[in-house]
């Protein structure tokens, strides 16, 4: 299986099954076998569409289901804990049906900036709601791969540490983290001791600069965490993602706050990601 993952998002301003296409054959065109299709509006998602471009392409779907206030599966309300289990196994479903063998991103809480600290209370629920999507997934013979974000996305996993004690409060085998490196950046005292401590539980591994633009235009060195995913033999994906004004709606500019044009065309990002992964063997 070609490992090797891109967002749909490094060439297509938001999701359309058009433009799906054109990010997959970019995608396919510089060697990545994965393209990652965030699941936001499911009115919008074609899975049978999806299933046949990614086909043409040879590429594979990751799907992601991103999750919002009225529908926080962290939430103690039980009508808002339970609209977020109900949105997760639809977008699973959608997940399955367009050939995704996972489903991921901020699976755990609403996306953006909180206003309190979460209780206890709140990472339980997160964790007994996240059960019941897990095996669902498991039933379509899918993972979850939980994404490890900064503060300004989430409240609730923001270390490779918290994400392991939720995998854990899951219990379920098929639930995976996802690291990338411009949360870690921000959040993690020491980068290849977060990876480390992930390791046996990572799904996922994304490289991100800074910046969220060109990978090889920033401060991160990801050469380090790239040798050690090597030296363990690590099987799980790996992803490139960036983001720019130029490219990115002004719906998705605002939500991940990439206010500045980064790069022109998602081929730089794509190249970039290509070059790394080839110097280092993934």
């Amino acid at each position: 299986m070609n490992r090797r993952s891109i967002h749909s998002y490094t060439w297509i301003p938001k999701w359309s099954t058009k433009d799906g296409a054109y990010a997959a054959e970019r995608a396919a065109a510089f060697g990545y076998g994965q393209l990652v299709v965030p699941i936001r509006d499911h009115d919008s998602i074609e899975p049978a569409a999806i299933a046949a471009l990614c086909e043409r392409a040879g590429v594979r779907p990751v799907a992601t289901s991103p999750l919002q206030a009225d529908n926080d599966i962290s939430s103690t309300d039980p009508d808002v804990h339970r609209r977020g289990v109900e949105r997760h196994c639809a977008a699973l479903a959608l997940a399955r049906d367009m050939g995704a063998d996972r489903m991921g991103g901020i699976l755990y809480s609403a996306f953006g900036k909180a206003s309190k600290v979460p209780s206890d209370a709140n990472v339980q629920v997160a964790a007994d709601g996240l059960r019941i999507v897990a095996e669902r997934a498991a039933s379509y013979g899918m993972l979850l791969a939980l994404e490890v974000v900064n503060r300004y996305e989430s409240n609730l996993i923001n270390t490779a540490e918290q994400a392991v004690r939720m995998v854990k409060l899951i219990g379920a085998d098929n639930v995976r983290i996802h690291l990338d490196t411009f949360h870690m950046n921000i959040e993690e005292n020491d980068l290849l001791g977060a990876l480390e401590l992930a390791m046996p539980h990572l799904g996922y591994f994304e490289i991100d600069q800074n910046h969220r633009g060109r990978l090889t235009q920033g401060s991160i060195d990801f050469a380090p965490m790239l040798r050690r995913l090597k030296a363990a033999d690590y099987q799980g994906l790996i992803g490139v993602e960036a983001f720019s004004s130029a490219v990115s709606h002004p719906d998705i500019t605002a939500g991940v706050a990439s206010w500045r044009n980064l790069f022109d065309h998602g081929d730089d990002v794509a190249r970039d990601g290509q070059l790394l992964l080839d110097q280092h063997g993934l």
